[in-house]
């Protein structure tokens, strides 16, 4: 735009707050283009609609302001700035704009990680947009909210918002076309039919070609390079990838550079070249830290933890899994202080009072929550989440209940009644209980009159109420709400009262928030604890692993502690190995393993030292008692029956022996000076013990 072109409209715009129009006009092409450029044209509107109390207009600015900061990755005041337009818009009654905002909501929630607030703005912007007749809008409005609903992994969703844009608007043409058909492809190679997504796939890149529109061909040879890879066809998915990601860079589309490389990570995994997918998603990790998405990034994090324990390399899984857990507390918190933007939702603002109570104890409830999902040991926190729950309601029976997928059972690892804790057992799913039903409906129980409510739930008082409150009597009021991650129950929450009308709506909503923080604790201890696990063992063994009782040792040492050091191998494993294969070698190390633990029992730790040799640290340096015992763990391993092929093998293994000294201060003496009287129970015909 000409200086003299823009002065001319600026001038026109302080005398008539209407001709906001002719900017509104000009500033998509201008983000699209010169990003910076519009800024500047943006911050003078901006000043004028300011000095001029051009509300509305003001609310217009602020829309593409928005706009502007998630061009720039700053999603977070690119979502500030859009809900401030949209309350510009509410107050003006302005629908244009509204429908607008939604649709800008509906990125920057995506981007942000909170999926159900993007989904929520787009369905509010397509209802706005069918009761206008905007085709366009609506078009655009229920791709990009079929493409949220995929992020949501809810692709039947998104396939019948696709398939109603098919049905409905079949004028839909140009750049909107092709982006139907991206999204199409993508929706049917993920979770659909592969050839269907894969012709998508070839109609829309000859489109590309026919319109010219190549800033839209990194994202279909993506698609199309993952439809090639479940197909088979590796030749040709390795090429998409490459043109692809080359594509993405010309355009300097990160959010593509990203996804194409995490594609490409599964296509290598998915023919078990995993070191290759190390390479790729690292690479997708280097390129998500400029793009400021926690969504990405958290998943990216997952997905290198889950790469690393396939790899058996845990110590790296570990780190991952922690800065996913970190990430995913960020993108949940960043949800608790958006619940105001509900309000904007069509049938929640008819509540608004309700939500504008409950957003006043976000940053209460947002901080019971860090207090138990920042510590990975959820059994620690269970009374802690009780003392905190009875303070915000009616809380004489409280419970927290969660399901074992091996038995098929509810078991209430916390159930408090007047403040005294009980140990209320289980429930089989089969059973006709208050919990079972929250758990298999995945709904909400409210109850405020149990003796004109039940029926709703459960065909007995007795059979719902009294199976669920370990035999409490005359429970009034109740709440059940199940703990959901990723449309998986892990458990159920309960609040009870012996009072009448106990809950409202306030309280199922505070009960939600908190079960959602419960779900994201249950599920990082999980995580954590499986990954925590797998960095300080051994994969097959379960005893420790080299540099755990390594770790251990040491510390028994510093803290001056007496102890004995160990050393155990197995003698002639190669010729087991040789002569029995090596599903025998690990069958042997497995049961020696388990009989040196129930030798050791809590007297010391057992780490595996090299491929055939253990380390044993005993809590001990008492030369006669440690004699004893690694005599018992050599004798018990000689006298067991090893079966192969229905054959006894004889399996022996000489052990070399040291007793800890005041002024030994380290630990890796002791291992030598160990490995030195093994060396010599070797020299003196194995299957012996030999002390230094």
């Amino acid at each position: 735009m000409e200086n003299n072109e823009l002065q001319y409209n600026l001038r026109k715009f302080e005398e008539d707050e209407n001709h906001i129009e002719y900017f509104i006009s000009i500033f998509p092409e201008y983000i699209k283009s010169n990003p910076e450029k519009a800024k500047e044209i943006l911050d003078l509107v901006m000043e004028i609609a300011l000095n001029k109390e051009y509300e509305l207009a003001y609310g217009w600015c602020l829309m593409y302001i928005g706009w502007y900061c998630f061009t720039i990755s700053d999603y977070t005041n690119a979502c500030k700035y859009r809900l401030d337009a949209n309350e510009i818009f509410i107050k003006n009654n302005c629908v244009k704009g509204l429908i607008f905002s939604y649709n800008g909501l509906l990125a920057d929630y995506t981007r942000l990680g909170n999926l159900e607030l993007a989904i929520e703005s787009g369905l509010s912007g397509i209802d706005l947009a069918e009761k206008e007749n905007d085709e366009k809008a609506l078009i655009h409005l229920m791709i990009n909210t079929a493409i949220a609903y995929m992020d949501y992994r809810k692709y039947d969703e998104a396939k019948r918002l696709l398939n109603k844009i098919n049905e409905v608007y079949r004028q839909i043409q140009g750049s909107e076309l092709i982006v139907y058909y991206i999204t199409l492809a993508e929706v049917e190679v993920i979770s659909g039919d592969i050839n269907k997504g894969y012709e998508c796939c070839e109609v829309a890149i000859e489109l590309i070609k026919e319109l010219g529109c190549w800033i839209y061909e990194c994202e279909i040879l993506s698609i199309r390079a993952e439809a090639n890879s479940k197909l088979g066809k590796n030749k040709e998915a390795e090429i998409d990838f490459e043109v692809a990601i080359k594509s993405a860079k010309s355009f300097k589309n990160i959010i593509y550079i990203v996804k194409t490389l995490r594609r490409w990570a599964k296509h290598y995994n998915r023919i078990g070249e995993l070191d290759k997918a190390e390479k790729k998603l690292i690479e997708a990790f280097n390129e998500v830290n400029s793009l400021n998405s926690l969504l990405d990034k958290s998943e990216i994090c997952y997905e290198l933890n889950e790469l690393y324990a396939q790899l058996k390399r845990y110590e790296e899984a570990y780190k991952f899994l922690k800065e996913h857990l970190e990430i995913e507390k960020e993108i949940f918190n960043n949800k608790s202080s958006s619940w105001l933007a509900r309000l904007h939702n069509k049938e929640i603002t008819r509540e608004a009072k309700i939500y504008r109570e409950l957003y006043q104890e976000i940053d209460l409830l947002s901080g019971i929550g860090k207090k138990f999902t920042s510590d990975l040991k959820i059994e620690r926190n269970l009374e802690v989440i009780y003392e905190e729950v009875k303070e915000l309601m009616e809380a004489d029976v409280f419970g927290i209940a969660s399901y074992s997928k091996e038995e098929k059972i509810l078991k209430y690892d916390l159930f408090i009644v007047n403040g005294k804790r009980k140990n209320c057992g289980i429930s089989a799913l089969e059973e006709e209980n208050f919990g079972t039903w929250c758990y298999k409906n995945k709904e909400n129980i409210v109850i405020n009159d149990m003796e004109n409510e039940y029926r709703k739930y459960v065909p007995s008082r007795n059979k719902g109420i009294e199976d669920d409150n370990c035999n409490v009597k005359n429970i009034k009021s109740a709440i059940f709400c199940p703990i959901v991650v990723e449309n998986e129950v892990l458990g159920i929450l309960t609040v009870q009262s012996y009072k009448k009308n106990s809950y409202n709506k306030n309280t199922v909503k505070k009960l939600e928030i908190l079960a959602s923080y419960i779900a994201i604790a249950l599920e990082n201890a999980k995580l954590f604890k499986n990954i925590e696990y797998s960095a300080t063992h051994d994969w097959l063994t379960d005893v420790y692993n080299r540099k755990e009782i390594l770790k251990r040792g040491q510390t028994i040492i510093q803290n001056n502690k007496g102890c004995s050091v160990m050393i155990m191998d197995i003698d002639y494993f190669k010729s087991i190995n040789d002569n029995y294969g090596h599903a025998t070698g690990d069958y042997v190390l497995k049961t020696i393993s388990d009989l040196m633990k129930k030798d050791i029992k809590g007297n010391g730790y057992i780490g595996r030292y090299g491929g055939e040799e253990f380390l044993i640290v005993v809590n001990s340096s008492n030369k006669e008692y440690v004699s004893v015992l690694a005599n018992n763990i050599r004798k018990n391993i000689e006298n067991y029956n090893f079966i192969v092929d229905s054959k006894k093998i004889n399996v022996t293994v000489s052990i070399g022996v040291y007793n800890y000294l005041k002024d030994d201060k380290y630990f890796n003496k002791h291992i030598k000076l160990a490995d030195e009287a093994l060396y010599l129970a070797k020299l003196f015909g194995r299957n012996r013990v030999v002390n230094y």
